[in-house]
């Protein structure tokens, strides 16, 4: 932490953005600086300052990435000259303390930028008088959410994770910082939201700016993610039935499944990091393309796609001419192009231009935008929720819709079961809808941290392990749930003498 603020302070130093007269969304750089006297003047300075905190997040996806979903059990490793060690203690539920992987610099250097914005933005009001305060209001509430979605991602993945408040701004301040308790962090993070629901605006007129700032939905969204992760399932449920009635009658047909990915920008979107042919670029071609201009990072763990699909929740009425039923996204070149022998398979859903062939998007088209929320993953919350209540018939209802708009039978009443078998089988449901979008490791901890599902993230993460590691060794790895956890990079350790390192990654 130290280390990251002392940067943070010699980037406020040089010139902030080359953001005069910059009027498309998203097509500027990240701020290096907020210098208070030289900027803050006007309303034009404050949207750049805005967007610079959007673009910031384009710094941040990779170790989104990594920790929220990459431990899954659907990956498994890309190309070997990209496959790095780094990257393979994360699939081998090994991780060591110097893994580079594991810094938050990204993170707190964009923190630290929306605190400057935070504390700084209202100043233009009395400097430019067509700068409007109910703007200002909504770009407020919008820097109060980025801020809250950085530290629920910091928190899903280290637990107990530093709260910085304050921007960077005199040599007289600590640069230290403890870590904060789960639930501390927790309080600020819906403290932010709050703010954020008051002031975002409900919608905006342009696309991108639609589904790539942030709306009242998009904090309903986090919000709704936020208490299903402390469990207040009636909280998560309400939340998720305000977003019903927005998006309930916008989900996709079968048909249209791929258009979610290609060219994005769904009715059924809430929030997604929107990419360009100016601007950054996006990452997710570089991590997952194998066939087509091979980059990849990732592959997808085809045995445990072809098991978990074609035996458990999709088999087919004729395995001859497809393994499983679900013939929207398992079909060849949808969401994966699936070999016909081999342990690994290409994550089609971010890379095509069109689903069931090999149409692989442009050089300059590989634009795929980070999607942080887009309906279906609403709608498996709140089946999560219900099925915590003991409502499995809700819970299946829930579900059901998402199998009718992948052509996909439904599923008779009971048919998920309960307790442990529920809770599998929706983390089954969610991979194949949701796989390889971020967040279905963070899934898989969030349901196993529940009295009585312990084992359901130990055993997903440990049976078919794509590293070949034999069943007992990844068993062994996970049983302490502080594993599921990741430990505090070295060097913060090493530059903040108020971080510890945790008692189960010391020796590591």
């Amino acid at each position: 932490m130290m280390k990251v603020l002392y940067k943070i302070k010699y980037m406020f130093l040089g010139l902030l953005l080359i953001t005069s007269g910059c009027s498309k969304f998203l097509d500027v750089q990240a701020p290096d600086n907020l210098v208070k006297d030289q900027f803050w003047q006007n309303r034009e300075q404050v949207y750049s300052s805005l967007m610079g905190l959007y673009t910031s997040l384009n710094s941040c996806v990779r170790n989104f990435q990594v920790w929220g979903d990459s431990r899954s059990s659907l990956y498994a490793p890309g190309l070997a000259a990209n496959f790095t060690s780094s990257y393979s203690q994360f699939l081998s539920q090994d991780i060591y303390t110097d893994n580079t992987l594991l810094s938050w610099e990204s993170q707190y250097k964009a923190i630290g930028w929306i605190n400057a914005f935070i504390k700084n933005a209202p100043s233009a009001l009395k400097n430019d008088p067509t700068f409007k305060e109910d703007e200002l209001k909504n770009m407020m509430g919008e820097a109060h959410a980025l801020r809250a979605l950085l530290y629920f991602y910091l928190l899903r993945s280290f637990k107990e994770v530093p709260i910085v408040k304050e921007p960077y701004e005199s040599d007289s301040q600590n640069l230290t910082t403890a870590p904060s308790s789960e639930e501390t962090t927790l309080n600020f993070i819906e403290e932010d939201l709050t703010l954020a629901l008051q002031n975002t605006p409900e919608t905006f007129t342009d696309a991108k700016e639609k589904y790539g700032r942030v709306t009242k939905n998009a904090v309903r969204a986090i919000m709704a993610d936020v208490k299903l992760w402390r469990n207040d399932y009636n909280g998560c449920i309400n939340l998720c039935k305000t977003l019903d009635a927005t998006y309930a009658n916008k989900l996709v047909s079968p048909q249209d499944w791929y258009t979610i990915f290609y060219p994005g920008n769904s009715p059924e979107s809430i929030f997604e990091l929107q990419y360009g042919l100016q601007g950054p670029s996006s990452p997710l071609y570089s991590w997952f393309a194998k066939e087509d201009s091979p980059t990849a990072i990732y592959s997808a763990n085809a045995t445990n796609v072809k098991i978990n699909a074609g035996d458990l929740l999709y088999p087919s009425a004729n395995p001859t001419l497809n393994f499983s039923a679900d013939t929207i996204r398992l079909k060849n070149y949808s969401a994966f192009s699936l070999p016909s022998a081999g342990s690994t398979a290409e994550v089609y859903k971010f890379l095509g231009q069109a689903p069931y062939q090999r149409a692989y998007r442009r050089s300059n088209d590989r634009t795929a935008n980070y999607i942080f929320y887009r309906y279906r993953e609403i709608m498996f919350m709140k089946a999560e929720a219900y099925g915590m209540l003991g409502q499995y018939d809700e819970a299946e209802k829930v579900i059901n819709i998402i199998r009718q708009h992948c052509d996909l039978p439904v599923l008779a009443s009971g048919e998920m079961g309960t307790g442990a078998d529920f809770f599998n089988r929706l983390l089954m449901e969610r991979e194949f809808e949701l796989g390889f979008e971020g967040k279905e490791w963070f899934a898989a901890v969030r349901v196993s941290r529940r009295t009585g599902l312990n084992n359901v993230l130990v055993e997903k993460a440990a049976v078919n392990n794509s590293r070949q590691l034999p069943y007992q060794v990844i068993r062994a790895r996970l049983l302490d749930p502080e594993s599921w956890f990741l430990p505090y990079y070295r060097i913060e350790v090493n530059n903040n003498p108020l971080l510890t390192q945790k008692s189960y990654y010391k020796n590591k």
